[in-house]
C-alpha cells in the first residue's frame, strides 16, 4: 500500500512511519527539513537489515498553507505512483483560557490542525478519486469533554471530527473513507511542558480512567486496522484512544 504521513517527524508521525516503513511504501512530510532526513536516513539504515524492504521518500510541507500542501501531494504522487492511504499527524497544543487567547494564537491552531486537514482533503482527492483510499485525521479527546484552558485547541479538534462526518459523506461516492482518532494525553515533544511537570502530570493522570497518560506506540493497531483493506465499510468516524479521558470516571 502506499501511504502518506504529513507530521511525520513528530512523536506518533515518527512511531507510525516506522511502523507502517515494514509493509508499506511511504511518502513523508515534515517542515523541518533536517529531521525528516533523519528520520529516512534511520529507516533506509533499518530496512536493509529486514528481507521485504519498501521504497520511502519525503520532502517538506507546511501543512497550514494551501499551496505547500499542494505542491506536496503532487511530489507524493509523482513519487509513489499512486495514493493509497493519507494520515495527517500535524497538530498542535495551546492550553490557555479564553480571554488570554490572542487572534493571532487562534489562528495558529486552527490552521495548524483544521486547515491542514482541508488541505488534505482538497488536495488529495485528485490522486484517490479513481481508485478510492482512506484519510486518517487526528482529533482529540478535549473535543468531547470539557478541560480547563482547552477553548482554542478542543474547539479546532471539535472541528476536525465535524470536518469528517461532512467529508465522509461527500467523498463516498468515490469509495473515499475518512476518519479521525481522538487521543488523550501522550507523552511526546509536544507534551513535555505537562509530562515533566509533576504536579500537571498527576492531575492529567488523575483524568484518564486508565490512570496512566499515553504513548505513540498506542496508536499502531487502530491505525493498521482503519488502513486494512477488510475496514472498508468504515467511514466518518471518530475513535476515541484516550485512556478513558472522555468517558470514563
Amino acid at each position: 500500500m502506499n501511504i502518506v504521513i504529513l507530521g511525520a517527524t513528530g512523536g506518533i508521525g515518527k512511531v507510525l512511519s516506522n511502523n507502517l516503513s515494514s509493509n508499506h511504501d511511504l511518502y513523508l512530510g515534515s517542515r523541518n527539513k533536517n529531521n525528516l532526513d533523519e528520520l529516512i536516513l534511520d529507516i533506509t539504515q533499518e530496512s536493509v537489515y529486514k528481507e521485504n524492504s519498501h521504497s520511502i521518500g519525503g520532502s517538506e510541507v507546511d501543512g497550514s498553507e494551501f499551496d505547500s500542501v499542494k505542491e506536496f501531494f503532487q511530489m507524493a504522487n509523482d513519487s509513489l505512483g499512486s495514493i493509497d492511504c493519507v494520515i495527517n499527524c500535524i497538530g498542535s497544543l495551546l492550553l490557555k483560557p479564553a480571554h488570554l487567547t490572542t487572534e493571532s494564537d487562534l489562528d495558529n491552531v486552527f490552521k495548524t490542525n483544521v486547515y491542514s486537514c482541508f488541505g488534505v482533503l482538497k488536495y488529495s482527492f485528485k490522486y484517490m478519486k479513481n481508485n478510492g483510499g482512506s484519510l486518517i485525521f487526528f482529533s482529540s479527546a478535549a473535543s468531547k469533554v470539557g478541560l480547563k484552558n482547552h477553548e482554542a485547541i478542543s474547539s479546532a479538534k471539535g472541528a476536525i471530527s465535524s470536518l469528517v462526518i461532512s467529508a465522509s459523506s461527500t467523498y463516498a461516492n468515490y469509495n473515499i473513507r475518512v476518519n479521525a482518532i481522538a487521543p488523550g494525553l501522550v507523552e511526546t515533544p509536544l507534551t513535555q511542558k505537562i509530562v515533566n511537570n509533576q504536579s500537571s502530570l498527576e492531575y492529567s493522570r488523575n483524568l484518564h480512567g486508565l490512570n496512566r497518560i499515553g504513548s505513540p506506540d498506542n496508536f499502531i493497531p487502530i491505525i493498521e486496522s482503519l488502513i486494512d483493506t477488510r475496514s472498508d465499510w468504515i467511514t466518518g468516524q471518530t475513535f476515541s484512544i484516550d485512556g478513558g479521558l472522555s468517558n470514563v470516571k
